[in-house]
């Protein structure tokens, strides 16, 4: 059950409602006068039964402050202990209806929807009409005969259009689909595949034969042993000394080097340099005598750099400059191109992805490259660092040439070369097997041999074309076949299920419309009676209704001129409310049932009839919300049926300059009588609760004479041409005495503003003049005893 409506905000007139105080009960009552937003509420009931948006989002209040519309409706648990929310927020219901309850929606889009749009039945309508009250077990059988209907249709078409492009050909469409087809089709299909790529891959071959007999084949790889033969020549140099037996002239020559040389660095080689420079008895650098101290310190030159050195030293200068320059990464770049190149060699031969065991040596080669490669920036970053200490080891050597070097340590490069030299090995091993099947495939293209493979898989070709020829034409005659079945079924089927559906639906309808007749008569329609009839409108099976009035048929283009607005109304009302009789118990009553303005146009019986309906409904269902802004319908509501029953509610659409809000209504001011809220006003005036008066006491009298005398006033035939008039009448009618006519005219005058300043006199004047006049109509204002009544 719908508790209340906590919130809304910018739908319509409700700018920001908050609704949490106004409680809703099993029979609710909604007043709002026109404009005022009970036409809003409808809306917002409809789009939670629907769950579509549109309609509310087209509602945006005005001005359009920017902010998000929402609302929010407090529903009871399926225990009816706790509340549970609907919120409609950023034009979607993020929380929808909960699931154990129903919504019901009577309002005008039901009415236009379902009956008459306007004043007359459309296809539209009737369409509508025949959906509700078949309720969705009946709405989707018929459609599944439109669905078939439309089908029927299609398939027809699509036989027609098959034949003319698949068949346009075929003289005996009729024998040519008899025609037995191959069986293993999909094989054949596959093999002529086949056969079509291998001709034009053999076919593009022959343009290009000279280029694939000029292939390149694969070149075995050789890992080059220059480097590690310069390493051990080189380390070999290191590490020879020359032991020289002088060693007083050794050690002589160190001190005079450590005394004139600033750097002592390539001393010994420059010292020597000089000494092979010497001609005659004069220096070659300054052209001075040598003199005989000179002379002793160049024999200890000449002693320290004997024949033994000089041998040495060549020896040392010539192992350098042979196997230095071979100190070098070029090799391994080499060999890396090799590989890249091996691998564009792969590459043009795609021809032997599936020969025999190419596939595996590929594989292997591929994985060999990848392998060798890794070890390769490997061995490459050896080789930087062992030439780099080579470099350094040379130039001191070089220096030096006697004196014995420590080698360089070159165990994991030549480890590394080892394990290289091994997997080039077995890489070559698979390249000849690779350049074997090359060799064989090159050789189909010698000659004639490519003539006769072309002629040969074109005959081939032309033989399984014509299999697969007869394969294609059978999709079409399958096809063909399919449709023709599901027409004739379909042709078959249709006649069938319409009238099962006739059949079935028959007694429902029967029932049905006489529950529609029953609510109809009820309502006051009492002359007419409906029956209903089947609509040949389209593909759909459409049920509609024919009326009868007395007895006699009308037309259906006459029902805008026999019907009054009530009876349309009416029959509205009526057939929503047959389809809730025809609601199982239980569905019924977890059915909220919200009627928007039920009696609009209709007169007092009707509405009384209505009232009593919904009375008893909300017996029946979860609840009733009846939303009105007819506020004389709704006090008689009330006045019938808001006394005897404790759990009827009265919610009044109020508004102020925000906007729309909700407030609880108060019943017993609601049922009040204009009169009977003057009476009060003027009685709260003299008692001074209020300081201001509405009424006009002059106007007020006449209405206590109209009431009070209204037996008489009917049986005498008494005008209301004027109050004076009245009163006289009342006065020679003998019905009420002189003197009471007398005083009548006294207050006639007394309130009469025209001859009394009554807006303008004292407060306590007027509450005083209220006084008296009140205990003359309520005390001295009494038929004459003696006159007839």
């Amino acid at each position: 059950m719908l508790k209340r409506i906590s919130t809304i905000k910018n739908i319509g007139t409700y700018k920001d409602c908050n609704g949490r105080q106004s409680q809703f009960e099993k029979l609710t009552l909604v007043y709002g006068r026109n404009t005022y937003g009970k036409s809003t509420l409808g809306d917002i009931f409809s789009s939670l039964k629907s769950v579509e948006s549109a309609t509310l989002s087209a509602r945006k209040s005005i001005p359009d402050d920017g902010l998000a519309q929402k609302i929010e409706l407090n529903f009871l648990d399926a225990d009816g202990k706790k509340e549970v929310k609907a919120i409609f927020n950023n034009d979607d219901w993020k929380n929808k209806l909960p699931g154990h309850l129903r919504l019901a929606v009577y309002d005008d889009a039901f009415y236009h929807q379902n009956v008459f749009l306007g004043r007359t039945l459309t296809r539209n309508t009737k369409e509508s009409f025949s959906d509700f009250i078949l309720g969705s077990q009946g709405v989707v059988k018929a459609e599944n005969i439109a669905a078939k209907n439309k089908e029927l249709k299609e398939k027809k078409s699509d036989l027609k259009k098959l034949v003319q492009s698949e068949f346009s050909k075929v003289d005996d469409l009729k024998s040519f689909i008899a025609e037995p087809v191959i069986a293993d089709i999909d094989a054949t299909k596959e093999e002529l595949d086949k056969k079509r790529e291998e001709y034009a891959l053999l076919n593009s071959q022959k343009k290009a034969s000279k280029a694939i007999r000029e292939r390149k084949n694969l070149f075995p790889l050789k890992v080059a042993t220059d480097f590690s033969e310069a390493v051990t020549a080189i380390n070999t140099v290191l590490k020879t000394g020359l032991d020289n037996p002088h060693e007083a002239a050794k050690a002589e020559l160190n001190r005079h080097i450590e005394k004139h040389f600033v750097k002592p660095e390539g001393a010994e080689q420059w010292i020597k340099q000089g000494l092979s420079l010497l001609d005659g008895d004069n220096c070659h650098f300054c052209g001075q005598a040598i003199t005989p101290q000179a002379n002793e310190l160049l024999d200890l030159y000449r002693q320290c750099f004997d024949d033994q050195f000089a041998r040495h030293e060549g020896y040392v200068k010539s192992t350098v400059a042979q196997h230095h320059p071979l100190l070098t990464k070029y090799w391994i770049e080499q060999l890396i191109s090799s590989i890249q190149k091996a691998g564009l060699v792969i590459d043009s031969y795609p021809e032997l992805s599936s020969v025999d065991e190419i596939p595996e040596v590929i594989s292997n080669i591929e994985k060999s490259h990848d392998s060798i490669q890794k070890k390769l920036d490997e061995l490459n970053l050896l080789a930087v660092q062992i030439i780099g200490e080579f470099n350094v080891r040379i130039e001191t050597k070089l220096a030096d040439p006697k004196k014995s070097f420590e080698v360089v340590d070159t165990a994991q490069f030549e480890l590394l070369i080892k394990n290289i030299s091994s997997d080039v090995a077995d890489l070559n091993s698979d390249y000849q097997t690779f350049n074997k099947r090359a060799n064989e495939f090159k050789a189909r293209f010698e000659g004639d041999q490519i003539e006769k493979a072309l002629e040969h898989l074109k005959l081939q070709g032309t033989g399984l074309a014509l299999k697969v020829e007869r394969y294609e034409k059978n999709d079409a005659c399958i096809n063909h076949m399919a449709l023709s079945k599901n027409i004739s079924d379909l042709v078959e089927d249709i006649p069938k299920l319409k009238e099962s559906l006739r059949n079935e639906q028959s007694a429902f309808l029967k029932q049905y419309f006489t529950k529609i007749n029953k609510h109809f008569n009820d309502l006051g329609s009492r002359d007419f009676k409906l029956e209903y009839k089947h609509e040949p409108l389209g593909n759909k099976p459409i049920y509609s209704f024919k009326v009868k009035f007395k007895g006699a048929d009308i037309a259906e283009n006459d029902l805008d001129k026999i019907f009054s607005e009530s009876d349309r109304r009416s029959l509205g009302l009526s057939i929503f409310l047959a389809s809730l009789d025809s609601l199982e118990d239980k569905t019924l009553a977890k059915t909220i049932i919200v009627f928007d303005d039920p009696v609009t146009s209709f007169d007092e019986n009707r509405v009384g009839q209505t009232h009593s309906k919904l009375v008893k409904l909300a017996d029946k269902c979860q609840q009733v919300i009846m939303l009105s802004h007819f506020k004389d319908g709704v006090a008689n509501f009330l006045k019938v049926h808001g006394f005897s029953k404790n759990d009827i509610a009265l919610i009044e659409i109020k508004k102020n300059a925000q906007g729309s809000y909700l407030e609880v209504g108060n019943k017993d001011a609601f049922v009040k009588s204009a009169h009977h809220l003057n009476t009060e006003e003027l009685i709260d005036f003299v008692e001074r609760n209020t300081d201001k008066l509405s009424c006009k006491p002059r106007v007020y009298l006449e209405e206590v004479l109209s009431l009070r005398f209204s037996k008489q006033i009917r049986k005498k035939q008494i005008t209301n041409e004027s109050l004076s008039k009245r009163i006289d009448a009342l006065s020679e009618e003998k019905i009420v005495s002189q003197d009471i006519a007398k005083q009548l005219h006294d207050w006639r005058e007394e309130l009469n503003p025209e001859h009394h300043v009554w807006v303008d006199d004292d407060i306590e004047n007027q509450r005083t003049t209220i006084s008296s006049f009140l205990e003359f109509v309520f005390y001295e204002l009494v038929p004459e005893p003696v006159g007839e009544v």
